[in-house]
Order: structure tokens, then C-alpha cells, then sequence
């Protein structure tokens, strides 16, 4: 599941990035590598939670800092939901 996410996160972040130069990587870090304000990282993370019809807890967001943060975040989320 985590390797499914993060692909689509990836994906999600490739397509959102309008800058040729900027590689998404899996080690990425979202605010230095990919250059994302705080805001558009809180509308990503609010993108991704309709997404994944979940709720991304707010003491989460501070686990946030690479885009395998991300995934990790979000499949822990899925995990849980799923019990």
C-alpha cells in the first residue's frame, strides 16, 4: 500500500509543479527541494486527504517533510481507518 501511495503522490506533485527543473523524488523535501509556501503544502495535504477520504491529524503534519513522509503518513492513516 505504502509503495501505491507514494506513487501517487509522486504523480500528484509532478503534475502540480510547473517547473521543468525540479525533479520529484521520493527523498524530496517539500518546502527546500520542491519549493512548495506553507500554503500550497496545506492545500496539497487537503487535496490528498479528499483523495484518500481521510483526515490528516494536525500533530501529523510535523512528520511531513519529505514526500516518503508524506506516503508514510497517509498509509499509517489508511492502516488504521481500514480496522
Amino acid at each position: 500500500m505504502y509503495e501505491e501511495i507514494l506513487q501517487g503522490i509522486i504523480a500528484y506533485w509532478e503534475q502540480m509543479i510547473d517547473d521543468d527543473t525540479i525533479q520529484v523524488l521520493p527523498e524530496s523535501n517539500l518546502m527546500d527541494d520542491l519549493a512548495l509556501s506553507s500554503l500550497e503544502m496545506f492545500n496539497s495535504l487537503l487535496t490528498l486527504e479528499d483523495k484518500y477520504g481521510i483526515s490528516i491529524p494536525e500533530r501529523s503534519l510535523r512528520k511531513m517533510i519529505t514526500i516518503q513522509d508524506v506516503a508514510q503518513v497517509l498509509a499509517e492513516i489508511i492502516q488504521r481507518e481500514k480496522r
